[in-house]
């Protein structure tokens, strides 16, 4: 799968993630990406990226991931960034459990792949003052 523009990347990403299907999610990350969580767990690669996110999804059903109020503060022809509110929910062990919070990721143009997230960087907290 290759994405044409950074917004492709991030749509195409997203729906990879509530599809649970890792291998299109993989194919849309650099080899070198970075992930900061918002509990303060840093991951780096692709493989690590995979193993957190099939054990994360095993116990989570009827999984539900969106991002809101998307602004993209940089774009060229080689890299662009983006902020954005996220939000997740979902059962585990028969309880409703679900959370939320702000997040950038950061994409460059790969000659040949097309556009990647190269960084995800998570946090905690609501958009705006």
């Amino acid at each position: 799968m290759s994405a044409g523009s950074p917004q492709a990347c991030v749509a195409d990403f997203t729906a990879a993630l509530i599809r649970r299907e890792i291998k299109a999610a993989l194919a849309l990350l650099t080899d070198d990406v970075v992930f900061f969580y918002s509990n303060g767990t840093a991951v780096r690669g692709k493989d690590a990226f995979a193993q957190v996110m099939t054990s994360s999804w095993k116990p989570v059903e009827d999984y539900s991931y969106s991002t809101l109020d998307q602004a993209w503060i940089e774009q060229s022809d080689a890299a662009a960034a983006v902020i954005y509110h996220f939000a997740w929910s979902g059962r585990a062990r028969g309880a409703e459990v679900g959370g939320g919070g702000r997040g950038t990721r950061v994409l460059r143009k790969d000659p040949t792949a097309g556009w990647l997230i190269a960084h995800e960087h998570l946090s905690t907290g609501q958009w705006g003052p």
